[in-house]
């Protein structure tokens, strides 16, 4: 499970992605043995993307990228339209400011930016049941996981 809530962005979505896409394509059999299989080094077991309303820029961009790419479910609230790239720039006396120059594109054409990407699962947080040390949407990806890991 990846936890995105509350992240500000990055550049991580195809680091991730690549990572938790790892399907099984070769066995290693020296005489009938099983010592191992391909890949090696990427997650090939069920996964689940968490994200909230707080997700932003390349936190939109990262389970936009999982979902186009069919590796697991998104679970949590819907996250807005906000993955655009920012070039940071700092000026002599030390501001930085960002400015968004690169505008993300998916596969039907549409830019990101301004397209809100839904969970696959919904499960909203009850300030509540949270103050109480309760996640809804945490439990709701280990429902989804273990259920997945039962078929």
């Amino acid at each position: 499970m990846v936890d995105t809530r509350f992240n500000g962005g990055g550049w991580l979505h195809d680091d991730l992605a690549t990572f938790l896409n790892g399907k099984t394509y070769m066995t290693f059999m020296p005489r009938e043995q099983n010592i191992g299989e391909e890949p090696q080094f990427k997650w090939r077991r069920p996964s689940a993307v968490v994200m909230c309303e707080a997700n932003y820029s390349d936190a939109h961009m990262f389970p936009y990228t999982y979902k186009a790419l069919g590796i697991g479910k998104l679970v949590g609230m819907p996250v807005a339209g906000t993955g655009t790239a920012v070039w940071w720039e700092g000026l002599q006396n030390g501001m930085v400011f960002g400015i968004p120059q690169v505008g993300m594109v998916g596969n039907d054409g549409q830019y990101l930016e301004n397209q809100q990407l839904d969970p696959d699962i919904t499960a909203p947080q009850d300030p509540g049941e949270v103050a109480k040390g309760r996640d809804q949407q945490l439990e709701a990806a280990v429902k989804e996981l273990l259920g997945q890991i039962k078929k």
